[in-house]
């Protein structure tokens, strides 16, 4: 038996592949400890793995393999690092295979420099040249180029670096613990993300069983995509339903739609705002009630009478800001909406920008910037998008400079402003 196979190649949640040669070593740091204290096993540094990373052996592939996560933090010396580039070999391998997730981090390097192997690459590029084959250099140079098309976090657009690791930890910890472990969809309309917020919804509704009637509070800051959850989530299983209620409190109009067995009747109407109106509707049937904005301990009351004229079986779903009424109330079914991960982030935002999953290679930069001041919030994404859409890059420059500036105001308020700037214009 070889000293290669008989050698245990460890299993870890997460793979970071970095260069030590320079002061990414401290991100890196950062992002190790973070990753530590939330439990998630991580590989880091490894003498006897990394010596046979350095011929390209199969320990690290199967390393990898194991892992299922890999996070690649590119900074000033990892394009020249020779460990480095065979790890980004194997890495974009298996990445191909569909057996390897990549989170990208760039660390005070331009995504464009390491494309194209100029400026300050060209040079040890040059070097490389002289101790390894052509074929060699060229597979390495390829994989540089191919490892920038992949969306990527800029540490540049960070005040601190810290922040961003904690952020990057929890997207880890979330994608490790499988409550991320569906790939984001772009849904009709935009809609991003979706899926992996109806797998928890589903989860807590349990809509197999019959044996209750279950309260479900979806919360989350403004602006984070709580309505456009709870009206997916409505057109989505209102079919399993007898009767079904859609409730637009920020605009106290109800949406009722009944579905009768072997029967729909399609179409919609706006009722005055009554418990009772909800209560013939649904009353003693099984039935599907969602209530958009609730915002006071009296509508939990009301929404908690309507419930106890619902039939067995029967879901009520409701929006809220608000997390203490949530615990004043004693909810025990609660769904918390936070920002989009980085990657759907993005894609909102160049859907609503450039009609589009991925930036423009010379928005790119500007893009990632933009999703940074819009702190990954649905909304405000597709409010920046829509304003800065068909705008040249001095436009785009103007327009983040100006809003990274506007520090005394809430993101959503400047971002209203700027949405309806555009649309005078």
């Amino acid at each position: 038996m070889s000293a290669s196979s008989s050698y245990y190649v460890p299993r870890f949640d997460v793979f970071l592949s970095f260069s030590a040669e320079d002061t990414t070593t401290t991100f890196v740091s950062d992002l190790y400890r973070s990753l530590s204290e939330k439990g998630i096993s991580t590989y880091y540094k490894d003498d006897k793995l990394e010596e046979r990373a350095s011929s390209f052996g199969s320990d690290i592939r199967k390393c990898l393999v194991a892992t299922k996560t890999a996070v690649v933090v590119v900074s000033e010396s990892y394009p020249t690092s020779v460990l480095c580039l065979n790890e980004l070999q194997a890495i974009l391998n298996l990445r191909d295979e569909g057996q390897l997730s990549v989170l990208l981090i760039y660390c005070g390097v331009d995504s464009s420099y390491i494309r194209k192997q100029t400026t300050e690459f060209a040079e040890p590029f040059r070097n490389l040249g002289e101790e390894y084959s052509s074929d060699k250099v060229r597979a390495w140079r390829r994989a540089l180029t191919k490892l920038t098309s992949i969306s990527g976090l800029d540490s540049r657009f960070w005040s601190k670096e810290a922040k961003m690791a904690d952020l990057i930890s929890n997207e880890i910890s979330l994608l490790v613990t499988n409550k991320l472990n569906s790939p984001s969809t772009s849904k009709s309309d935009g809609l991003v993300a979706l899926d992996r917020h109806m797998q928890a919804l589903y989860e807590l509704l349990d809509l197999k069983s019959d044996k209750e009637v279950r309260l479900v509070g979806i919360w989350g800051s403004e602006g984070v995509g709580k309505t456009t959850l709870a009206r997916y989530a409505y057109e989505e299983m209102s079919v399993n339903f007898h009767a079904h209620m859609f409730v637009d409190n920020s605009e106290k109009n109800y949406h009722q739609h009944h579905l009768e067995p072997r029967e729909i009747q399609e179409g919609a109407q706006t009722m005055t705002k009554s418990s009772d109106v909800i209560k013939s509707a649904l009353g003693h049937r099984n039935g599907l009630l969602v209530i958009d904005c609730v915002d006071s301990l009296e509508q939990l009351k009301d929404i908690a009478e309507i419930v106890g004229w619902f039939g067995s079986g029967s879901r009520v779903i409701f929006t809220t800001q608000e997390k203490n009424l949530l615990d004043e109330f004693g909810v025990k079914h609660v769904y918390e909406v936070k920002s989009l991960r980085y990657d759907e982030a993005l894609e909102l935002f160049s859907q609503s920008a450039f009609k589009k999953k991925c930036p423009p290679t010379n928005f790119e930069s500007l893009s990632l910037r933009a999703v940074q001041i819009a702190s990954f919030l649905p909304l405000s994404l597709t409010i920046l998008g829509s304003s800065l859409q068909d705008k040249d890059e001095k436009t785009w420059e103007e327009a983040l400079q100006k809003l990274e500036g506007d520090q005394d105001k809430t993101i959503m308020e400047v971002l209203e402003k700027t949405y309806t700037r555009a649309n005078e214009e």
